[in-house]
């Protein structure tokens, strides 16, 4: 990779300064007796002493060159923060054995930077105490892929070690070890794990970690239980668009320059992404259950069912000159499997996040653009314990397709998304990832009428799939700081900044910085990231999509953080201003919006009501009861263990944008306009609300919208 200049720039971000003390390892706080004894060494050191490993480092040699310009074993060999699972040499004999090779040098070279990569992951020193219920890493490994995790089980019978991921299999067995297994292939040997070096943590594994180079498409027609579902696909086309689109060759991050911030009293470092791949999560559901519970047994009762849902002409697929009618993106069909595939690759953990999300309170709930043109589907992570129970499959912490907001007393169980798709069974591809679930996921009347009769919360993180797919936010509590001037993203929570081309659907004018600050949970923001808006010239003017939702009458609102650097803009819809200048600054907020501290013993409850009503009167709401930072505020180590609730911070507010009338036919944009913006001050975009009437709107004897 061509070295990139800086350039420096003045902004700010909602980072309080006594905060950005604290910087924070994922490592810190493992227990001491859990630690290879400290010798000093390198990672490469470690792997090149130990006669164990001889194979594996043959293999990082024959690796080719990384894309910072030094070989992988250099690369180790820096300060950073590094996670090695490193094969032992029966694993790579395994390996070599299964493959028809006689040896590691007989392996190509492009395999081997495959396998070193596989096996290396930058930026983290992950221990085994941080993967306790996960079911992936939350960072990816230098092959740019997400390693996933299984809860395992190791124990010595006859002097060999069995290792399992079924407890029953070890029920009357003594001395049970707990590990994990990566990528349905390596398991974690139990007491060759948290070697701590230098620069990071290694751990043994007793196989090579699988890695697929196919695509997910690929790797779903493998699974024999979903034919119907990938039969579908190819009907309609969109088994093609997705093995077709991998990585947007046209991308090349050298032409720009990554940008020095001073912000909140520190020099923060912008990156330039330096991929664009595409992206995708497929949600299919089994050939078992399409039969038992929709009647689908074949192609042509796949499409009558849709078209019960969609409407549409009355189609005999199997007929080659209705090909063509089958993959128009208004084919019932074509609309039926798009829905239940996302635009974004997720892995399972990453679909929603619990950052600054007060999870016994409300669900962690995000809102997603489908492959079936102008929708939204809405994902659930089932934390708050008095809404299980009303499915069938109600799991706590699974995730759900469609729920209805049992807050409001909708009872609609939604599509359970399984985290498991079989043993030994490869669901990651190199462009996307699929689930299996319990049902098909559809944009019909109920889903209309009904899951979308809710506050739809949208960090904008959501709202512009390549972030997801290209790895922008890491991290799922992420603790670490972002306020280093270090270039090296090893060594650092990186933020970046997107130029005009890389975000699809997103215009900025010349003199406009669009960036995103990474995701804490000790920032004044809702899932603990934000993005900025700013100019080296004063203005800047901006275009984007808006989340599409159901036809019908909506009040628009913008969650952000108040800040002395924050400026003034004009919000358009489709070209049209909404309401007056919208005023950022934290100058007179309290005055300017009637505000008062939600939790305050000050008001009786009439009295409370009264004053939030004339805040709403004035476009005003409260920061959510449910939505959090911690602080330090209280403790004299300076540790972040206090929650500081945004319904009782003046400067997290939501502000009234407009109340407009919807059309789901139509692709509805957002404009913002600088109308003040001197000394650079920015906009903050953290989230939109679009709240429906029957929400917003009610009186009487109604279900009133909560303060969550």
């Amino acid at each position: 990779m061509k070295a990139k200049s800086t350039k420096v720039i003045t902004i700010c971000c909602a980072l309080t300064c006594t905060l950005a003390l604290c910087i924070t390892s994922c490592s810190d706080d493992i227990p001491a007796d859990k630690y290879y004894t400290f010798t000093g060494e390198m990672m490469s050191d470690y792997l090149q002493s130990r006669p164990q490993y001889s194979e594996f480092v043959r293999i990082i040699d024959r690796s080719q060159y990384s894309e910072r310009g030094v070989n992988l074993m250099d690369l180790i060999s820096t300060y950073g923060l590094y996670t090695c699972f490193a094969p032992d040499n029966d694993a790579v004999e395994a390996y070599l054995k299964e493959n028809g090779y006689s040896s590691v040098s007989d392996i190509p070279y492009d395999i081997c930077d495959t396998i070193a990569r596989t096996h290396l992951v930058s930026g983290r020193a992950f221990a085994t105490d941080d993967l306790l219920g996960a079911t992936s890493l939350s960072s990816v490994n230098m092959n740019g892929r997400y390693l996933q995790v299984q809860q395992a089980f190791a124990y010595v019978e006859g002097g060999d070690t069995i290792y399992t991921t079924d407890s029953l299999e070890i029920e009357g067995k003594d001395d049970v070890h707990n590990t994990y297994r990566l990528n349905r292939s390596g398991y974690m040997c139990f007491n060759l794990t948290n070697d701590s070096v230098e620069n990071g943590m290694v751990h043994t594994v007793n196989r090579v970690i699988a890695s697929s180079n196919q695509t997910v498409f690929d790797l779903l027609e493998e699974n024999e239980k979903v034919s119907l579902f990938t039969e579908a696909m190819r009907a309609v086309g969109l088994a093609e668009y997705i093995q077709n689109h991998i990585k947007d060759a046209s991308w090349d991050p050298d032409q720009y320059e990554d940008l020095s911030i001073y912000s909140g009293n520190q020099w923060d470092y912008c990156h330039i992404p330096e991929t664009k791949n595409y992206g995708f999560t497929i949600f299919a559901c089994p050939d078992s259950i399409l039969e038992a519970d929709y009647g689908i047994t074949d192609l042509q009762s796949f499409y009558n069912y849709a078209r019960g849902i969609y409407g549409g002409d009355d189609l005999d697929v199997n007929d080659p000159a209705n090909a063509e009618a089958l993959t128009n993106w208004r084919s019932p069909l074509r609309r039926l499997i798009g829905y239940n595939i996302l635009k974004a690759k997720g892995m399972y953990d990453d679909l929603t996040t619990i950052c600054s999300i007060e999870t016994n309170l409300i669900n962690p709930i995000v809102w997603y653009p489908t492959m079936d043109s102008l929708t939204t589907i809405k994902i659930d992570r089932l934390t708050v314990t008095r809404f299980i129970g009303y499915g069938e499959h109600d799991v706590k912490n699974d995730l759900y397709l469609n729920r209805g907001d049992m807050s409001r007393e909708i009872y609609i169980p939604g599509i359970h998304v399984e985290s498991e798709v079989g043993e030994g069974v490869e669901n990651d591809g190199i462009n996307g990832v699929y689930y299996l679930t319990d049902g098909l996921a559809d944009y019909g009347e109920t889903t209309k009428e009904d899951v979308f009769n809710t506050r739809m919360r949208i960090d904008l993180y959501y709202m512009f799939p390549e972030l997801m797919s290209n790895n922008i936010r890491d991290g799922r509590t992420n603790n670490y700081m972002a306020n280093s001037n270090n270039p090296d993203k090893s060594v650092t929570s990186p933020n970046y900044w997107f130029p005009n081309g890389y975000l699809d659907n997103v215009k900025v004018n010349d003199d406009g910085i669009f960036l995103f600050q990474s995701q804490h949970n000790y920032y004044d923001d809702y899932e603990g990231d934000e993005f900025n808006l700013a100019s080296e010239v004063n203005s800047y003017d901006i275009t984007f999509n808006l989340m599409s939702v159901p036809s019908g009458t909506y009040q628009i609102r913008m969650g952000f953080t108040a800040l002395a650097s924050r400026g003034i803009c004009q919000f358009y819809l489709d070209g049209e201003p909404q309401g007056i200048p919208f005023d950022m600054r934290s100058d007179n907020i309290v005055s300017r919006t009637g505000w008062f501290a939600l939790t305050s013993n000050s008001y009786t409850a009439e009295e409370q009501e009264q004053a939030k009503k004339n805040m709403h009167n004035m476009g005003w709401y409260h920061g959510p009861r449910s939505v959090f930072k911690f602080t330090s505020e209280g403790h004299e180590d300076g540790a972040n263990a206090t929650k500081s609730y945004f319904c009782n911070y003046s400067g997290t507010l939501r502000y009234v944008l407009g109340t407009v009338n919807l059309d789901e036919d139509v692709q509805h944009t957002v404009r913002i306009k600088s109308i003040w913006a001197v000394g650079a001050a920015e906009v903050c975009l953290d989230y939109f609300e679009i709240v429906p009437k029957s929400v917003y709107g009610v009186e009487g004897t109604g279900k009133a919208e909560d303060d969550y």
